[in-house]
């Protein structure tokens, strides 16, 4: 799975952005998944992630959906889950108490990989394949502004608007909203569930001081 590998910042802002995916394989650990997956799911929220969306509800956490609703809606086989932590500690602690249950389902982490590889052998796992980014190709000229691409590439298919980004900068900047709040409603339009609301408020934070406001 790729789209989460795409994210852009500084280092200090992406150290704090980590994508987890559990991801039953047709061929190998589909059948009699779900039961496996609430498990997992349930495990997930001991580590504290700040985002997630099952693809039997298709609904983030900022959405409406409460974490009762998410693992009441995961009876469908072959369920994947999408979630992201703004925490180093949080993804370890999400990594040993996967590692402990052993469920034997595929488990993806995006995120810095020489950050991923540390946790990795920290818990005692060794990952068996890596995915890399190669940038942006073709009409780069047509892309939004990289500050505004920081927020905008957290959603994987996406969906967060360059100008909702542009307009939560202007509130928060007028004091009309708060960062976290303004956060939020950047994070609910996101189908996969990996808009990260925490890292996305420290942006909100950093950017609004550099913009000028010529009208409202």
């Amino acid at each position: 799975m790729t789209h989460s590998l795409h994210r852009e910042g500084s280092l200090d802002s992406l150290e704090k952005d980590y994508v987890l995916f559990i991801y039953p394989a047709r061929g190998f650990n589909y059948k009699g998944s779900a039961p496996k997956v609430r498990r997992l799911v349930e495990l997930l929220y001991q580590a504290g992630p700040v985002n997630m969306i099952p693809t039997s509800l298709r609904r983030n956490m900022y959405s409406g959906v409460t974490n009762e609703e998410i693992l009441d809606s995961i009876t469908i086989e072959g369920t994947r889950v999408y979630s992201v932590f703004n925490d180093r500690e949080k993804l370890k602690k999400a990594l040993m108490l996967i590692k402990e249950a052993d469920e034997g389902i595929s488990i993806m982490v995006s995120g810095i990989t020489d950050r991923v590889r540390e946790l990795a052998a920290e818990v005692g796992i060794d990952p068996h394949m890596i995915n890399l980014s190669l940038g942006i190709h073709g009409r780069t000229d047509r892309l939004p502004p990289a500050d505004i691409r920081e927020f905008t590439t957290m959603c994987g298919h996406g969906v967060v608007s360059p100008h909702l980004v542009s307009d939560m900068i202007r509130r928060v900047k007028t004091e009309k909203i708060s960062a976290f709040d303004g956060s939020v409603l950047l994070a609910e339009p996101c189908t996969c569930g990996i808009y990260n609301p925490c890292r996305s408020a420290e942006l909100l934070r950093e950017k609004a001081p550099l913009y000028t406001i010529d009208r409202w």
